[in-house]
């Protein structure tokens, strides 16, 4: 289920967004890019799709919440 959200991007991400951690973009970038990745291989790799859907939808749940904690630091 996690499997999305133990990638490098993700945790950067999480570093940036919670930690107040400055990064070079173009390395979130790259470990962006290599995150679509992992995900349409994941996909193609899938024998079963209502795993990786749910694994999506906590993936974006799981991005929903660093948006939120991050909008509750700023303000």
């Amino acid at each position: 289920m996690k499997r999305f959200t133990n990638t490098k991007f993700f945790r950067a991400l999480q570093g940036m967004l919670q930690k107040g951690i400055e990064t070079d973009i173009r390395l979130v970038e790259n470990r962006y890019n290599k995150f679509v990745k992992f995900l349409f291989s994941d996909y193609a790799a899938s024998t079963d799709k209502v795993a990786y859907h749910n694994a999506l939808v906590y993936t974006l749940v799981e991005f929903s919440d660093l948006t939120e904690v991050s909008g509750k630091k700023r303000s």
